[in-house]
């Protein structure tokens, strides 16, 4: 049976007798930020200090120097007490930090299965937690909320540290719908069609690449000898 994706609103295929929410595309897109996100955080960290250094000595007005680090990178790395993820009122100024949201997520998900979270250790160990649990979280109407506030927190990251994942352009074209648009990003599992949404492991993608890739060549390079013969016929004398 087929719905729409709850996220991307892409019609998928449910799988089994587990009626999804979100589609395999947003859950790989949910499972590549979760590999990102302990990435994130050294990287994070190196970016506390101001760009400039603090100002000398202690300015008029002042009782100390300014604190010389930033302080939403603060807002990101800080503690935050466990409890529900989503705003509903409003009240939280900005991005919650990283490893609350992921507690939180965490948490949320132990609960909603009836089992008790494991006391892991802050950070990678919760991303693995949620990532483990990602097929029923995707069966689930809050998998929207946490597509949204997850990605939410990668992309706060990815701004302070500059590292937005490059996306590259890939050769052969996509064997679901034929259009040259497949593309591989950093931290991303998966080839992915920009057209149609298909995807496909590295793997798969290398193997599709070894069969339809020599015949276009083939064919490119009896084309350009065809277009170079026809070009000295026509500058020859009459």
């Amino acid at each position: 049976m087929s719905s729409a994706c709850a996220i991307c609103r892409r019609a998928h295929r449910d799988q089994g007798d587990a009626h999804r929410t979100a589609c395999d595309r947003c859950e790989h897109r949910i499972r590549g930020w979760l590999r990102e996100i302990p990435r994130q955080l050294p990287l994070l960290r190196a970016s506390l200090a101001l760009d400039g250094g603090p100002a000398q000595g202690r300015s008029a007005g002042r009782a100390h120097s300014p604190l010389p680090l930033r302080g939403d990178v603060l807002n990101l790395l800080g503690p935050a007490a466990p409890g529900t993820v989503t705003d509903h009122h409003g009240d939280q100024s900005g991005t919650l930090p990283v490893l609350a949201q992921v507690y939180a997520w965490a948490s949320t998900i132990a609960d909603a299965r009836g089992r008790d979270l494991p006391p892991f250790r802050p950070g990678a160990d919760y991303t693995r937690y949620i990532a483990a649990n990602l097929p029923y979280a995707c069966t689930r109407p809050w998998i929207v909320d946490l597509f949204t506030e997850i990605g939410e927190v990668v992309h706060t990251a990815r701004a302070i540290t500059r590292t937005e994942p490059r996306r590259r352009p890939k050769d052969a074209p996509c064997p679901s719908c034929s259009a040259f648009a497949l593309v591989s990003e950093d931290w991303q599992p998966y080839v992915e069609c920009a057209t149609c949404g298909l995807l496909l492991t590295h793997d798969e993608y290398a193997a599709h690449h070894q069969t339809v890739m020599p015949p276009l060549y083939r064919t490119a390079l009896r084309l350009a000898v065809h277009q170079a013969t026809q070009t000295t016929r026509k500058d020859e004398p009459a």
